[in-house]
């Protein structure tokens, strides 16, 4: 094997970079400190964050470049690449899981797309309340050994008093949502937890598809990207002035965000619809649709 990887004498920041560089880099520090693998492959990079190649390659320059990872040549497997992070060149915070109740934001969803906090604070819960829009895969990945209930057909006053329990004692409550979709069924149970004064209300994500939209539309790369969780499809997709949003079945049609860029500024809202789109301004288009079980025709 022969290195093309080079050291750094600065760490830098985690959030310094680029959306899909953060996601790579969380996922080569899962496989090291989960998984116990040193070392991964392109095609490991692309299968199990759902980037796309093209957005891999760009993150991966990005990452040598800044010396945050180590790059190995193998000659005795078809001369591919291997790709090492190096801890000592980048500045992750872990900070410690404190006693309360945290609201943690799936985004994305998928587990290598987990923040490292996201994952300390699940597998430190004593209790985890989660959304049927949260996949079992998110939270399994974790190995949480915390009781695990629905969020959907508790109470608040059920939720607000064990929580009140748990945080007497030292202990930590989650409920892991999406922010996108499940917001209004949240609500009932912030508004009652406020009122309770149990403690801080704290909240975490982990990567949002409206920032990897906000990247996108900056980047001014007209690349698609896709995410699949459960029976739930994440679209990112470009649209330049004039243009139309094709290929969505308005039957499956779950929320859309539109991402459009005015002068300097970026604006964020949420449509009802396709209809009424802002179509003298550059924008992406943040899809979430249900996948159905059969083709649909």
């Amino acid at each position: 094997m022969s290195s093309e990887g080079r050291r750094i004498d600065l760490p830098h920041r985690f959030m310094e970079l680029s959306p899909s560089a953060r996601i790579i880099t969380s996922y080569l520090q899962f496989e090291s400190m989960i998984n116990g693998r040193e070392y991964v492959t392109f095609n490991d990079i692309v299968e199990n964050t759902g980037l796309s190649q093209r957005a891999v390659r760009g993150a991966l320059s990005e990452l040598k470049a800044k010396g945050i990872i180590e790059v190995i040549l193998d000659v005795s497997r078809g001369r591919r690449y291997l790709y090492k992070l190096i801890p000592s060149n980048i500045t992750i915070v872990e900070e410690q899981v404190e006693s309360g109740l945290y609201l943690v934001d799936v985004g994305i969803g998928l587990p290598s797309m987990m923040s490292f906090r996201v994952y300390r604070t699940i597998r430190a819960s004593a209790i985890v309340y989660y959304t049927s829009h949260v996949p079992q895969s998110f939270l399994e990945y974790t190995k949480c050994t915390c009781a695990s209930l629905p969020l959907e057909g508790t109470k608040p006053e059920q939720l607000v008093f064990l929580a009140g329990k748990v945080a007497s004692s030292g202990g930590s409550i989650a409920i892991v949502y999406d922010q996108l979709l499940d917001w209004e069924l949240l609500e009932q149970y912030i508004k009652l937890i406020k009122e309770s004064r149990i403690g801080p209300i704290r909240p975490l994500s982990s990567v949002s598809p409206l920032t990897l939209g906000i990247q996108l539309l900056m980047s001014g790369s007209n690349e698609a990207l896709i995410f699949r969780r459960g029976n739930i499809s994440i679209r990112l997709i470009r649209v330049n002035p004039g243009d139309e949003v094709r290929n969505v079945n308005k039957g499956l049609l779950l929320k859309v965000f539109e991402i459009r860029r005015i002068n300097e500024l970026v604006e964020i809202r949420q449509l009802n619809d396709l209809s009424n789109l802002s179509s003298d301004y550059e924008r992406v288009m943040v899809i979430y649709e249900l996948v159905p079980e059969y083709p649909v025709g």
